[in-house]
């Protein structure tokens, strides 16, 4: 496919995980370096085993995926070279200059052995030394888990709150929901929380919207994108199913919420039917006012690129070249790392 942009067009990376973002080789030293005992004859088994395929089961093969590399990234010494090399690595194959890096501190801890401070630190620092190397900014977005107490979630974005002037731009929540419950998650008992980080000046971002395209009843999964947009966030990882239901991207566009989108998991996943949905889910959100940017969700794990994203949606015609590079700016904008940080319209 040919490129849609310049090689030398800085781009804006919104959406992307450590744990899927750090090439296989690094993780595969990092495991080694740390004494963890990998569940893999060698090298290429474990590429495999940790990169997204078509027919991945679902969002809970990903989980299952996350698990293995939270586990290597479970501690400073791999969170912070996981860190630096996920940002250095995206400016040097992408020319990604605007970058956000989430991960869940509390799932790198391995069970409390290790001090959130302490893991928290080393993200810094790993983004430190990566805009001390190249022209990037860089920030980090702090996730809760869906599978989390409160007292834990809470832990999080406290963590979030004390290194707000350190490089911590925001929180998130995703992960798999606690064991035996199905959608609707209750986002609303996290207004607390959220209302904490607001006043601590971080952004808001949360996973929603993912799943339930093409569900038999996605009734529970829309109630749980409009108890997001209730919370007054900023931004909505993924937020796809509001491509089919009016009244969510009313709200979307009335309120400014942007929904950050990544194709490719999407596909991999099983989120979306096959690529002409996909892009029809982009057309339509975007043909309804919806503020849209594109991430890859974690390249690496994907198996993907971002310049890749926005070729995939130019030649299914969803966008034309001029709206790609128009998103690519708007995703600079929208960055919680702007000179003026992205705050979409607050719910009333």
């Amino acid at each position: 496919m040919s490129a849609v942009f310049p090689q030398d067009l800085p781009l804006a990376e919104l959406h992307a995980h450590l744990g899927g973002g750090v090439d296989a080789a690094t993780m595969w030293e990092l495991a080694h370096q740390q004494g963890i005992k990998v569940p893999h004859r060698d090298y290429w088994e474990f590429a495999e085993a940790t990169s997204v395929g078509l027919g991945t089961d679902g969002l809970d093969g990903l989980n299952r995926i996350y698990q293995l590399t939270e586990l290597i990234q479970s501690s400073p010494e791999g969170v912070e070279v996981s860190v630096h090399g996920m940002i250095g690595g995206a400016y040097r194959s992408q020319r990604i200059t605007t970058h956000e890096v989430r991960f869940n501190p509390a799932k790198r801890n391995r069970g409390g052995e290790r001090d959130l401070d302490a893991i928290v630190m080393a993200a810094v620092h790993g983004v430190d030394r990566a805009t001390l190397e190249y022209p990037v900014r860089a920030g980090l977005i702090l996730m809760m888990d869906r599978s989390f107490t409160a007292e834990l979630n809470e832990a999080v974005v406290e963590r979030a709150i004390r290194f707000r002037d350190r490089g911590v731009v925001a929180i998130d929540i995703g992960g798999p929901r606690p064991r035996g419950a199905g959608a609707p998650y209750p986002y609303r008992d996290l207004a607390p929380l959220v209302a904490r980080a607001r006043e601590a000046g971080l952004g808001v971002t949360l996973h929603a919207g993912e799943e339930g395209v093409n569900a038999p009843d996605p009734g529970p999964y829309i109630e749980e994108m409009h108890q997001v947009i209730d919370l007054g966030v900023d931004r909505i990882g993924h937020g796809i199913i509001a491509a089919f239901e009016p009244r969510l991207a009313e709200r979307l566009a009335e309120q400014g919420v942007v929904l950050e989108i990544c194709p490719t998991s999407n596909l991999k996943t099983g989120a979306v039917r096959d690529h002409e949905q996909m892009a029809e889910i982009v057309y339509g959100l975007r043909a309804a006012g919806v503020q849209v940017v594109l991430g890859t969700d974690g390249p690496e794990m994907i198996g993907t690129r971002l310049r890749a994203e926005y070729s995939f949606l130019v030649g299914r015609g969803a966008l034309s070249p001029t709206e790609a590079v128009e998103m690519n700016a708007a995703g600079h904008r929208a960055s919680f790392l702007a000179d003026e940080p992205f705050r979409g319209a607050r719910a009333g």
